[in-house]
């Protein structure tokens, strides 16, 4: 009788949107990171964030690219609606890997995965939306008793809270620094009390701490104003501690161990304050006819849209905002965030608009037969004309004074995607150059632009995760990925299950 194969285990933990180079520096003050580069096989991991930041959970999740997927940003454009929305289930479904897994009769345990779906496992343990920094939707368990049991004694809302992105004082920095704190020090101890709770073949955590407090403990202030490494240090400090016993648990079982983000945080080089009034411009400028391929005949746009939400988002005190957006209901902060974007518009004048973006930049067409508004024949010459026009605009732009250019390059996110989802993907994606967040620019297309940058990030994404990989023996591994959207293909190796995990399934 042949010995049947030892069980295997596998236990993946993610920092969400951690620095390498920043744990790399500062591996003295971070002993458990020190240890796993240390000890493990350590590759960094290519992402979709250089085009799509927005996107790269959902692509972890269901080991398929932004084409496929269609997930870009939990508050995309609905062309069936003409507005913004959260992503839902009923729109753009997908499943995540770990659903095949137990299909194929795994013990799967998933603690706050961001933007995924509210769970649907047959016998396994999901958590979602107690401690994410990006959320699809509210608070939701399977089972709900467990959910229940995690909300009585370890609190029903993670210290981290919601981001409003508007400017911080030093008061709410340092509220939201201890609150990050906090939180990490407790979602170790709820992923550990999870662990305990079965023998799991995989358990995967993530720890959004990092993501959030990149964002906004970012040594280097988007208002210009100086700031020291030590709260967001202390950040992944608290992670670091936190990961230290849950390391210890999976040592216990002879887990494996993947340790991963899927990209990274570094200054913020965003200049996407600008890309509203660009468009203003832009569209202002191809009605009248000032670029020489504009369409004959065009019905002539108003100078400036946005309507009232954008004119109070851009008038009304950070402080003000910031009360105001913690203490109203999720589905009235989403309705604001899409009146903000197409407020004002006239859509059988509007030939495009800026999408709701956090570093690149997005544009979205108003084709015909796509949105339902559409003005823009899709097979006629406006439409080239017009995307001719948006890049030559965006490439003429110049930060002043330095005269350096403000946009690094335009990609079409359909072309870089391609697949059956493609089509709920920007047209446009816009990439800044490396240049800190400009107030000015000019060009000689659409003018002098003034605009400030006030989300409250002084951090905003780099495009590189890493993958660092703890086994218990010296065993026959597969190597380890070089992209996030191999991932899921390998923790299905690492348990064993190769295959299991095929993007058809999911």
């Amino acid at each position: 009788m042949s010995t049947p194969a030892p069980r295997r285990r596998l236990v993946m933990i993610g920092l969400d949107a951690a620095e390498l180079a920043l744990i790399e520096a500062e591996r003295a003050s971070l002993p458990t990171l020190d240890r796993v580069l240390a000890r493990g096989a350590v590759g960094r991991l290519a992402s979709t964030a250089s085009a799509l930041p927005g996107s790269v959970w959902p692509t972890f999740a269901t080991g398929t690219l932004p084409g496929v997927h269609g997930i870009y940003h939990h508050l995309q454009w609905d062309s069936t609606s003409m507005r913004i929305r959260r992503v839902s289930r009923d729109w753009l479904p997908s499943e995540p890997f770990w659903y095949a897994l137990e299909r194929r009769g795994l013990e799967v345990a998933a603690l706050d995965v961001p933007m995924t779906f509210p769970p649907r496992l047959a016998r396994g343990v999901e958590i979602l939306n107690w401690g994410s920094h990006d959320q699809l939707g509210p608070f939701a368990a399977r089972p709900r008793a467990l959910g229940d049991a995690l909300r009585r004694r370890f609190g029903a809302r993670h210290p981290m809270g919601y981001e409003i992105p508007v400017t911080k004082t030093p008061g709410e920095l340092a509220h939201i620094h201890r609150n990050l704190v906090a939180g990490a020090r407790r979602k170790g101890e709820v992923a550990c009390w999870l662990y305990d709770q079965r023998d799991w073949d995989l358990f995967l955590t993530v720890f959004g701490e990092t993501h959030r407090g990149g964002h906004i403990l970012w040594p280097e202030r988007s208002d210009g104003e100086s700031a020291t490494l030590t709260p967001l240090l202390d950040v992944y400090r608290a992670v670091d501690a936190a990961l230290a016993t849950l390391l210890d648990a999976a040592a216990a079982r002879a887990a494996t161990v993947v340790v991963f983000a899927l990209h990274g945080m570094g200054s913020n080089t965003s200049q996407e304050h600008f890309v509203p009034q660009i468009m203003d411009r832009v569209n202002a400028a191809f009605a009248s006819g000032a670029h020489p391929a504009a369409s004959a005949g065009a019905a002539p746009a108003p100078a400036a849209q946005g309507g009232i939400v954008r004119w109070l988002r851009e008038h009304v005190p950070a402080q003000v905002q910031n009360a105001i957006a913690q203490g109203v209901p999720v589905a009235v902060r989403d309705a604001v965030v899409s009146r903000q974007i197409t407020g004002g518009h006239d859509w059988a004048r509007t030939p495009g608009l800026a999408l709701l973006a956090d570093l690149n930049g997005y544009l979205r067409f108003n084709v015909r037969g796509r949105e339902a508004a559409g003005c823009l024949d899709p097979d006629g010459a406006p439409l080239a004309a017009y995307r001719e026009w948006v890049t030559a605009c965006l490439r003429s732009l110049r930060i002043t004074p330095e005269g350096t250019p403000l946009v690094g390059a335009v990609l079409a996110a359909g072309e870089a995607f391609p697949g059956p989802r493609s089509a709920f993907l920007p047209d446009l994606v816009v990439r800044w150059t490396d240049a800190p967040p400009a107030t000015h620019a000019s060009s000689p297309l659409l003018g002098e632009i003034t605009a400030e940058l006030a989300t409250g990030r002084g951090g905003n994404h780099r495009f590189e995760g890493f993958c660092a990989l703890l086994a218990p023996d010296a065993g026959a591994l597969p190597p380890l990925p070089s992209h996030i959207v191999e991932l899921a293909a390998f923790a299905g190796a690492l348990l064993g299950t190769a295959g299991s995990v095929d993007a058809r399934e999911v």
